[in-house]
């Protein structure tokens, strides 16, 4: 890819009903989306990248825009005959997912956007709780950063509830740990982001999926989110925070086949 290369996840039947893309947030690998491609990927060909900087795709020193990971990922739906996809985003890779579908909308099939933004002046800012699971100390071991940033993205009670996800979120920091600078570049993208002007023209179907208790980004986004775009629809998760997918695998899987069963036929 222009010189660059993207690891990636695969996970694909023999005839595959549709393409589903699965993009990671701030600080996160394709591991993160491992169990939900695993599921998905009986019915449909599931993919999930490493963005540029991340994982193990090939490092990028430079500074660059969400717009930017969105064109890497066009770039790669292209180079993989993914095209048109279904698009997955959480946090961050729904900020790219949307920047994806105004700068390339002949790749994209649907968006599911998970636990994002539309950016802008009206952001309704994280929580103190929000902003701590940011900015933990820059020194911190990658595993002990993992497993606290966890705990904070979720709702109470969760990780005492699932111990064990707190230990794999340890082996996927062990595994792609992220330097502080890779860290800043991310963070520094996604305090540029603003698409509100945009929203009017993500003329593709669309879910938005939030966490009632959401405080790295609160619930009043996804609503702007999904008012903005037309014929979106929205479903908050009661009492759960920042990670759905692991808050409520149950519900989360449910929602994301049944959108992808609706727009399929």
């Amino acid at each position: 890819m222009g010189g660059r290369n993207l690891a990636y996840l695969e996970v694909s039947p023999s005839h595959p009903r549709a393409n589903v893309l699965f993009l990671a947030w701030l600080g996160g690998s394709r591991l993160g989306w491992e169990g939900v491609v695993g599921e998905i990927g009986q019915e449909d060909r599931a993919l999930a990248p490493d963005h540029r900087d991340t994982g193990d795709s090939d490092p990028f020193e430079d500074a660059f825009t969400l717009a930017d990971l969105a064109d890497d990922a066009a770039e790669f739906l292209r180079e993989v005959a993914a095209a048109p996809a279904f698009v997955v985003g959480l946090s961050m890779g729904g900020m790219v997912a949307q920047h994806l579908a105004l700068r390339h909308p002949d790749l994209v099939r649907g968006l599911v956007l998970v636990s994002t933004t539309p950016g802008g002046a009206d952001t309704t800012p994280a929580t103190e709780r929000g902003r701590a699971a940011l900015f933990l100390p820059a020194d911190m071991e990658a595993r002990e950063r993992a497993r606290q940033a966890l705990t904070l993205m979720t709702h109470d009670g969760f990780i005492e509830a699932n111990p064990g996800l707190l230990d794999l979120a340890a082996r996927h920091a062990e595994r792609h740990p992220m330097s502080e600078e890779s860290f800043k570049r991310q963070f520094r993208a996604i305090r540029a982001h603003d698409i509100t002007q945009g929203l009017a023209r993500l003329n593709v179907p669309t879910l938005v999926l939030h966490g009632e208790l959401d405080d790295l980004i609160p619930l009043p986004n996804a609503e702007r989110l999904a008012a903005g775009i037309p014929g979106a629809q929205l479903r908050v998760y009661p009492g759960t925070g920042h990670m759905p997918h692991l808050e409520r695998p149950q519900e989360f899987l449910s929602d994301l086949r049944g959108f992808l069963q609706e727009q399929t036929g």
